[in-house]
């Protein structure tokens, strides 16, 4: 009969991690993969695992190697690393405490989700200007989610703690898996037709795989044609998927998700305590303003004594009428001052015409004159021009001579006897002679 021996977990996780260490020398491998679950620590730590299509491990890589990295480590990244073998003792988990980290590429899935999310980008589904403005008051929401996941749990315990009174639907859906696409459009259609105020898709933590459902492209569109306010909250803070970037307002968390779309009954009531006590602020207010005038109303000496605001209206309608009729009176003579002044404008204005018609026909007859005079001179300077060339005196001029016999010009030879006296005109001067032989 073999002797039992009975060991503390502790001793049998030490001896496991002793054995790793004396056998196990990974100091000339590099362990190729891809990175998963990446969590930067404040500390500067990070955490991850590395996975390949048939296995995965958990890493942890310590701040002093990390500021030796000189590219910036993402989640889906394909990556060769390499360090130690380790156990961490609390929990009995196998862990690799990497020590130097080289790209070898992106993952397959990463790259295949950023093609994506640049395709949506362009397209527009991520554009703020399509985001619908949450609305005023929020009391009635659906949630999408696995019914049996921790996600609901604190949503519903966030929303029972703030806002008792919020009606909650639940829609369920798959959150993981080939299936869970088609299931949370579904889910999110059926919601959409019930006039909710908000809309909450939440699921809990998980790796980069168990996140990937929602990026799927025709989930995005589905939520981008929403008629509901809808609010993701999936994954921690530092997991976003293309569904956060489409959907009305992202969360970091289930729990953030809830706290956004109700309101705090502790600070509800502290607001309902403050309007209340504005309220009564302002009544009172109101109150003493309304009794002022009130009191100013009532003291006015119209309402003691009314007859007298009669009287008083009675004399300044008096006046009004006495004053009407002083300018009425005043205006009849203006209009006489104005006819008289228009029949004397028309009577100068007809003179003016008159004299102005005159002037024009004086101004037409001297034109007339000097254009007749102008006209005539011509005439008669062509008329002295043919005179003067068929005056005798020119004729005489050239040589030839008039004769004339008692004042009579001699022009046949019949006219004159022998003996008789005759006169000879010359160009300058004349002869007086007689006439001894005339001959035919």
């Amino acid at each position: 009969m073999t002797q039992e021996i009975v060991v503390p977990v502790s001793s049998l996780v030490l001896k496991i991690k002793n054995v790793l260490n004396q056998n196990i020398n990974l100091s000339n491998v590099w362990i190729q993969g891809e990175i998963s679950n990446l969590t930067k620590h404040r500390s500067g730590h990070y955490y991850f695992s590395i996975k390949d299509q048939y296995s995965e491990m958990s890493c942890i890589m310590f701040s002093s190697y990390v500021r030796q990295l000189n590219f910036e480590l993402k989640e889906g990244m394909k990556v060769c690393l390499t360090g130690t073998i380790n156990v961490y003792e609390q929990r009995g988990s196998l862990q690799i405490n990497v020590k130097y980290i080289k790209e070898d590429g992106i993952g397959a899935l990463y790259q295949e989700l950023e093609q994506r999310k640049q395709r949506l980008y362009q397209q527009g589904y991520f554009d703020s200007s399509h985001k619908k403005d949450k609305p005023e008051w929020i009391e009635n929401i659906g949630i999408i989610t696995a019914k049996q996941g921790a996600a609901l749990q604190d949503v519903l315990k966030t929303i029972s703690l703030r806002f008792p009174a919020m009606k909650v639907t639940l829609y369920p859906a798959y959150v993981q898996g080939n299936n869970a696409p088609s299931s949370i459009i579904q889910a999110l259609l059926k919601a959409d037709e019930k006039n909710h105020d908000a809309l909450l898709l939440v699921r809990g933590g998980g790796s980069f795989e168990d996140l990937f459902c929602f990026n799927d492209e025709q989930l995005v569109k589905t939520i981008y044609n929403l008629n509901t306010f809808i609010v993701s909250g999936i994954g921690h803070e530092t997991d976003t998927t293309l569904t956060d970037l489409v959907s009305d307002y992202r969360a970091l968390t289930p729990t953030a998700a809830a706290q956004y779309v109700s309101v705090d009954t502790k600070d509800l009531r502290k607001h309902w305590k403050q309007t209340r006590n504005e309220l009564i602020k302002n009544i009172n207010h109101l109150f003493t303003l309304n009794k002022s005038q009130f009191l100013s109303i009532k003291n006015q000496p119209y309402l003691i004594d009314p007859h007298s605001y009669i009287t008083d209206l009675i004399i300044q309608l008096d006046s009004y009428e006495y004053a009407f009729s002083k300018f009425k009176q005043n205006i009849d003579i203006e209009q006489i001052n104005i006819q008289h002044k228009k029949d004397s404008l028309q009577s100068k204005l007809k003179e003016y015409l008159e004299q102005c018609k005159l002037k024009k026909n004086q101004v037409n007859l001297e034109e007339a004159i000097i254009n007749y005079k102008q006209t005539n001179q011509q005439a008669f300077a062509n008329i002295i021009s043919l005179l003067n060339a068929y005056s005798p005196l020119n004729i005489l001029e050239r040589g030839y001579s008039l004769t004339k016999k008692d004042s009579t010009i001699i022009r046949s030879i019949n006219q004159v006897e022998c003996g008789d006296e005759l006169e000879i005109l010359l160009h300058k001067g004349k002869i007086t002679t007689k006439v001894v032989k005339k001959e035919e």
